[in-house]
């Protein structure tokens, strides 16, 4: 019944309200609840009803995301590893792949997470003067021999960085350069690290030099082999600079069921049929707050609803995200064994989304 998402959606919910049969409209799963599964090759679906999700309150989700005042490409939502609604606009389809932007950031927190279970990396006080020895001549600021794998997970780092404007912007800069690594660390600290919190999407090119120096390989050759490919992501594209080094804070492309599988294997604790890919201890580690002072930060995740700062809106303590730039959002909320993932163009939209609304209403359905 493909034609009924062309219908208003005011004129579906009168069909609920006003007849006994039930009409789905095609973004609504069919299919019945077959216990717990892994979508390494593919996802089950299922009717919303067969997993405790209210249709009615799911339509009201869905009328919410799929304005076209806003710029959302696709979205689903995922209850008991089922996919119970799913929709794409603007010519994304679930084979097409698309930008995640600073998504990349939590992906490659797990990546670390995975060469610290391994034993490449021993912790995250490691420093990384201690790896990159050409970081201890004379010459080098203190503050940054003493640069630690937890600063740069939590975006403490104190690096020197601005992604505002043109001319200033660290972003196009490095961009332009041939070395990405290089370029960040040859970048001052204006800060001691671990002092205060900045968004930065370029010192995490230390933690992709850190992947290289440890394990041989690049970033995504790494987690190709320890993380994507046995989770069932296999075709992914993660751009790298002209030195082979992975751009580690942005820069992978994938469909939407691919980034649904990463925030699955976390739902699950780093567990994916019956192999353990990332430590549970990992898992809780990097989606719990670092710090006090920022409630709204973990290891290159956001936390909770601290993460929507001036929003009046309750949300589950438990809520973790990977989120990059124009609407990309992988919502994982374990209280409630459920994964939205919205991917989109804000920059072109008219009118700004706010996906805290967007989560209370499926929580509502829920």
């Amino acid at each position: 019944m493909r034609f009924i998402k062309y219908v208003p959606i005011s004129f579906i919910l009168i069909i609920f309200s006003c007849s006994n049969e039930t009409i789905n409209p095609d973004f609504i799963s069919d299919g019945e609840y077959d216990g717990k599964y892994f979508p390494t090759n593919e996802w089950r679906y299922c009717n919303p009803e067969e997993v405790g999700v209210n249709i009615n309150a799911l339509l009201e989700a869905h009328k919410y995301v799929s304005n076209s005042d806003f710029g959302t490409n696709g979205y689903m939502i995922i209850k008991d590893g089922y996919i119970v609604a799913e929709d794409y606009f603007n010519g994304l389809t679930l084979e097409v792949k698309h930008a995640s932007y600073s998504i990349a950031k939590s992906i490659t927190s797990a990546i670390i997470g995975i060469a610290i279970d391994q034993g490449y990396i021993e912790s995250v006080e490691d420093k990384f003067s201690d790896y990159f020895t050409e970081l201890n001549n004379g010459n080098t600021q203190q503050w940054k021999k003493d640069l630690k794998v937890s600063h740069v997970l939590t975006m403490t780092s104190g690096i020197d960085w601005a992604e505002e404007g043109i001319f200033s912007n660290d972003i196009i800069q490095m961009s332009r350069s041939e070395d990405y690594l290089e370029y960040v660390m040859n970048k001052p600290l204006n800060n001691k690290p671990g002092t205060d919190w900045s968004y930065n999407s370029g010192e995490s090119m230390y933690l992709s030099g850190l992947i290289n120096l440890t394990t041989g390989k690049n970033m995504l050759q790494f987690a190709e082999e320890n993380l994507l490919n046995p989770i069932g992501i296999c075709n992914i594209n993660w751009i790298a600079d002209s030195k082979n080094h992975t751009v580690a804070g942005w820069g992978i492309n994938a469909t939407m069921h691919d980034f649904a599988r990463f925030g699955y294997l976390f739902l699950n604790n780093g567990n994916w049929d019956g192999s353990q890919i990332i430590s549970k201890e990992w898992i809780k580690e990097s989606t719990s707050p670092f710090s006090n002072d920022y409630p709204f930060y973990g290891y290159l995740w956001w936390i909770g609803e601290d993460a929507f700062f001036e929003s009046t809106i309750d949300l589950p303590d438990d809520l973790y995200m990977a989120i990059g730039a124009f609407g990309q959002y992988l919502i994982i909320i374990p209280s409630e064994n459920l994964i939205i993932a919205r991917l989109g163009q804000d920059l072109y939209s008219r009118n700004s989304w706010k996906p805290e609304e967007f989560i209370r209403l499926v929580l509502k359905a829920v």
